[in-house]
């Protein structure tokens, strides 16, 4: 009976938070009426005084013409965003409570949380935004003692209930108090609902371990680590809307940056701030940033994965090992250090066997004339200076040819005679102080790999002569031109998230901050889903390193809430290491694991579609095994990396190599994979493609391929 008199209470409740927010949302449709009926007056007084007179208007009275109506047009923009932030709290006004009694205080505040914070005709709070300082007791605490850090210090106190409610098209169902973040049969019941094209925002499930990631705040550098389908993604997003919401003063959407793995993953994650209520951040990749840096295009990451996967790319599995480990970094930055400090070869600048400028002055004029500037700078500055004495030399070379040709040539023959023969005579000159001026990311990274095992040495230079930029090599020339000043760097950015941390080699960490001086970066990833050949294992301590915080926090996140325990498990059996997936208590159907035939995958799609899964993906090993079955599967969408990859709806049936789906999910996936030998390096590919699946898997694979895999 108390029960149900409770319920009631928290329904009344309801309506009412309601009602206040229609009354919100009717006030600013009429203050938003209002205002536009201001924009159109103005505009129609202004046209009429044109229309009359078309000089009655100043520039000076059209420029505040236009002032007036952009400040009219940012109060309507404001309010509008107010009623549809109500208009999504509709549905579910608020997901959780908490009483709390401060030390010294009698009764308990009662704190109700939602998406965003709502007032009631007092002034008083009637729902507080789930990123305020008090609503951590709901992610982190239980009843009982209890404190939270508020901006005037720590509070504390004793919390005397933790309720979550269970909202359906606005009514309120039922609601559950309990002693966890949050209560695992409506989590389960959540998580066993359909998945869309786009990430879904997860405030009333964030766990205490999500929560302590999401609200940190003071280190410059903050690591999260977790299997697949932990929450790493989302974790990321709601630290984004939580820190514009606690710094809005200083950081905002035009801010923050997320680099992502591929077009598709940017796609999916595009709905959850807006779900959250801020505007999108935007969205990059790293390829992006090593472009912008080197002002070329190089290869892709998914195509240098490519040829890693064929039997004969032994040179180039040898040449990421070789560039993508912590020595190389090393001496990357040992000779930018050097360059910094000495600037490069400096050499005699000679014509026809006559030093014209020697060694020593070029050495002297970097080392001393410009010593306060980067090293970029102190070329330019050398370059411009040069470049005036140049101009002297070729006047006075000029006289020398005029006199020569003057019995020869007259008017226009002779000022185009004595140009020719000038400009012939200091080619050379300016050639050989371009070699040693104008800096590439070629010609440094050429200076780097002097030394370099002989076989990539010759690649390198071979590549460089015939225009081709393997991706281990534009990520190291971009780390260079950004270290020194080469490449101008993005200051728009002040915060970075970076997904899928585990693909990058640690010169891309740090070019990465060495591109973005200003930003505080957050690092998500899965040492587990590290899959390069020929890239070493996955260390995320080491990550901050690279950003010069080699004691960045590290919050590991340990729970799967993404798979069904029965697929769980088998990403266990195929991953088996000291670090196995712990899978939230969600059962599902047993995994299809069979030798993999072109009829069976049809018949498990068709099984998929029957059973009303939304989303489905064939996942398979490499572009081209993607390619060759998406031409001979009916309704099928390919992925390939591109823009097109943003048009695909969910109904379509995805099919695209294992990287370009990293970070997505899908209802159901057929993962087909063909022989292989099954390395580390192989199980790793296997679980990252098969970590995918929500609900149903298929793994169709070569009869020797699943029994070596101990599957068959």
């Amino acid at each position: 009976m108390e029960n149900m008199k409770d319920l009631l209470e928290e329904q009344a409740y309801t309506a009412r938070v309601q009602q206040l927010l229609l009354a919100l949302i009717e006030q600013a449709q009429e203050i938003s009426r209002d205002h536009l009926q201001s924009i159109q007056a103005i505009v129609a007084d202004a046209w009429e005084d044109l229309r009359v007179k078309p000089t009655a208007l100043s520039e000076e009275d059209l420029e505040q013409l236009s002032t007036e109506v952009d400040r009219f047009a940012a109060r309507r923009e404001f309010t509008e965003s107010l009623a549809e932030r109500s208009r999504r709290m509709i549905q579910k006004p608020f997901f959780a409570r908490v009483d709390f009694v401060e030390r010294g205080g009698e009764k308990p505040e009662r704190i109700v949380i939602g998406l965003y914070s709502l007032k009631d005709e007092k002034g008083e709070l009637a729902v507080h935004d789930w990123r305020a300082p008090v609503c951590s007791l709901y992610y982190d605490a239980m009843p009982g003692e209890a404190a939270y850090d508020s901006p005037s210090g720590r509070i504390e106190g004793v919390l005397t209930l933790k309720r979550q409610y269970r909202m359906d098209n606005g009514q309120l169902k039922f609601y559950v108090d309990t002693s966890m973040s949050i209560d695992d049969g409506m989590l389960l019941d959540i998580l066993s609902g359909a998945t869309s094209r786009y990430m879904r925002q997860i405030v009333a499930t964030i766990q205490a371990e999500q929560n302590a990631a999401i609200r940190q705040q003071t280190a410059r550098v903050v690591s999260v680590v977790g299997g697949a389908g932990s929450g790493k993604t989302s974790v990321a997003m709601h630290r984004a809307a939580f820190l514009m919401y606690r710094q809005r003063d200083v950081l905002d959407a035009n801010k923050i940056l997320i680099l992502s793995p591929s077009t598709a993953f940017s796609e999916y994650v595009s709905g959850v701030l807006p779900e959250l209520g801020e505007r999108n951040i935007r969205a990059n990749t790293l390829r992006d940033a090593v472009e912008a840096v080197l002002g070329r295009k190089v290869e892709k990451p998914y195509r240098q994965l490519e040829v890693l996967l064929e039997k004969d790319g032994q040179l180039r599995r040898d040449s990421v090992r070789y560039k993508c480990g912590p020595d190389f970094l090393g001496r990357l930055r040992r000779f930018a250090d050097d360059f910094a400090a000495y600037g490069p070869a400096f050499r005699n600048v000679s014509a026809e066997g006559k030093v014209l400028i020697k060694r020593d002055e070029l050495k002297r004029m970097y080392l001393n004339e410009f010593k306060l500037l980067t090293p970029a700078q102190k070329l330019t500055r050398m370059s411009a200076t040069l470049e005036t004495r140049l101009s002297g030399m070729e006047e006075n070379l000029y006289k020398q040819y005029e006199q020569r040709f003057e019995g020869k040539y007259s008017g226009r023959e002779l000022r185009m005679a004595c140009n020719m023969a000038v400009a012939q005579r200091m080619q050379p000159v300016k050639a050989q102080l371009r070699g040693m001026l104008e800096v590439t990311g070629q010609s440094l990274l050429r200076a780097v790999m002097g030394d370099a095992p002989k076989p990539l040495r010759d690649a390198y230079f071979e590549n460089c002569a015939a225009g081709v930029t393997w991706w281990e090599d534009a990520v190291a020339e971009a780390f260079l031109m950004a270290r020194l000043g080469f490449a101008a760097p993005d200051k728009t950015v002040y915060h970075l998230l970076v997904d899928e941390c585990q693909d990058y080699s640690e010169t891309a960490l740090a070019m990465l901050s060495a591109y973005y001086p200003n930003a505080r970066v957050t690092l998500l990833g899965d040492p587990r889903q590290r899959t390069t050949p020929g890239m070493e294992s996955c260390d995320p301590a080491r990550w901050g390193g690279c950003f010069g915080m080699d004691d960045a926090p590290l919050y590991p996140l340990s729970k799967c809430y993404r798979s069904s325990m029965p697929i769980a498990e088998l990403l266990n059996r195929i991953l088996p290491d000291d670090a196995p997936l712990e899978p939230f208590g969600r059962g599902g159907a047993e995994p299809l694991v069979a030798q993999y035939s072109e009829a069976l995958l049809n018949e498990t799609l068709e099984g998929f579609r029957a059973a009303g899964h939304r989303s489905i993906a064939v996942i398979t090993r490499t572009q081209a095994q993607a390619d060759s079955l998406s031409a001979r599967l009916k309704n099928v969408y390919r992925l390939d990396g591109g823009e097109a990859d943003l048009n695909y709806e969910v109904t379509d049936n995805i099919v695209a190599c294992y990287h370009l789906t990293k970070g997505l999910e899908f209802d159901a996936v057929a993962v087909v994979w063909p022989q292989a030998e099954i390395t580390d390096g192989e199980r790793r590919r296997l679980y990252t493609a098969c970590s995918r699946a929500l609900h149903n898997l298929a793994l169709l694979a070569d009869g020797g391929t699943l029994k070596a895999l101990g599957l068959d």
